[in-house]
């Protein structure tokens, strides 16, 4: 059993009339995090619908296309690698019949299928991290800006309201200047194995793996979205891994990093693992799963549970020094926009497809916080005495 057969809240099932020009979405790799990420969204956007995959094992593509109703099916050995290469993927990013491709492969192929799909003519959103390394990151804005067409680094958890009020909070000046912030996003190592498989792609540093470029950009971004400091890298004050027993020189299983936000003197810590011991004699005792953050102010604090699926249920805390303290739960902007039972993967699609149609997203995660971001993972890697994940092979075509 993994996280994406577990996630009771993404219910989104209704079907609904699809517009006769939808968006049609091929998706590279028949991977688990599709139907939360793509698929169940899809079902109650009226301009998208999902038409292809691409996997390199056919059965597998065969029977992940009949469970989730994609018409279409790319496959065979060897799809993203090798020679039969171009038989497979190549011709979903080349089907005249495909609008956009969504990227679901591991981290260190998300650049060259990136690139390939930008290069046919598609729109793309990519699984995050964008890539590898910042400077991939360049390459892709560029090459989707010459194009006139539109790439998104899937970093869902920016476009759920939830996540804005914390921020709108912050920016009003209720509770003064940010003081610090404390993160969390761990995984106990009794449930661990619930959500990660024992031969992980998180666990390959070739495929970009590591507890930062998985976990951790997730803390990162709520630290960079709510205090307004997504636009720069962030200096890395200290960071130390713990390595990973599958390579423990370069893949990092936990992570502690603290940050220093830009102008200003405030500090940022964040704790990420994918399998967090025990704690107490011998470590019998099981640690809770935790997804928060702390934000410390000059007039109280602001606590908010669960910033990675606020959908399935979270809560903001926000307690002055002075005064009555106040709990909140947001589900949609203000206006309306959004529904209940939207997750941040709805939200995301929502702006991603008023991108494409020339319309004004609610919120848009700009080419600069994408940059940004990797140019900070490289440096954590960096301060913590590991190399930073290998840049892609893969050098544009003409």
């Amino acid at each position: 059993m993994l996280i994406y057969d577990i996630l009771p809240f993404c219910v989104q099932t209704q079907r609904l009339i699809k517009n006769t020009s939808a968006l049609r979405f091929g998706i590279l790799g028949a991977a688990r995090i599709g139907p939360e990420a793509l698929f169940k969204p899809a079902k109650t956007h009226p301009d998208v619908v999902v038409t292809a995959v691409a996997c390199r094992d056919k059965t597998r593509g065969q029977q992940y296309a009949q469970k989730h109703d994609i018409p279409r099916t790319f496959s065979g050995p060897n799809a993203y690698h090798g020679k039969s290469l171009h038989i497979y993927a190549q011709k979903l990013v080349t089907d005249p019949d495909i609008d956009v491709v969504y990227i679901a492969l591991p981290n260190g192929l998300h650049f060259e299928w990136t690139m390939r799909a930008l290069e046919a003519g598609k729109h793309v959103l990519v699984e995050k991290p964008l890539t590898n390394t910042a400077e991939e990151a360049r390459q892709i804005f560029a090459l989707a800006e010459e194009k006139g067409l539109v790439a998104l680094e899937a970093l869902h958890t920016v476009f759920h309201p939830a996540n804005h009020r914390v921020r709108e909070i912050i920016q009003s000046g209720e509770l003064g200047k940010v003081k610090s912030v404390v993160s969390h996003f761990i995984f106990p190592r009794f449930i661990s194995p619930l959500f990660f498989e024992k031969d992980d792609v998180r666990f390959h540093y070739d495929l970009g793996g590591g507890s930062m470029t998985d976990l951790g950009v997730y803390p990162l971004a709520e630290i960079r979205f709510v205090t307004s400091s997504d636009t720069v890298p962030l200096e890395v004050i200290s960071a130390k891994a713990v390595g990973h027993p599958k390579d423990p020189e370069r893949i990092d299983r936990a992570m502690h990093i603290v940050y220093a936000l830009p102008n200003t003197d405030a500090t940022a810590e964040v704790n990420i693992d994918f399998s967090a011991p025990g704690w107490g004699p011998f470590g019998l005792l099981p640690r809770m799963m935790r997804i928060d953050a702390t934000i410390k102010l000059e007039g109280g604090s602001i606590f908010i549970y669960n910033f990675v699926m606020p959908a399935a249920f979270h809560f903001i805390r926000v307690t002055p020094k002075k005064g009555s303290g106040r709990f909140e739960q947001v589900y949609t902007f203000k206006g309306g926009k959004g529904e209940r039972s939207w997750s941040t993967y709805r939200y995301q699609l929502e702006a991603f497809v008023d991108k494409v149609r020339g319309r004004t997203p609610s919120f848009w995660h700009e080419p600069i916080s994408s940059i940004s971001e990797l140019e900070t993972v490289e440096r954590v890697y960096t301060k913590a005495g590991m190399q930073p994940r290998p840049a892609s092979a893969y050098k544009r075509q003409g």
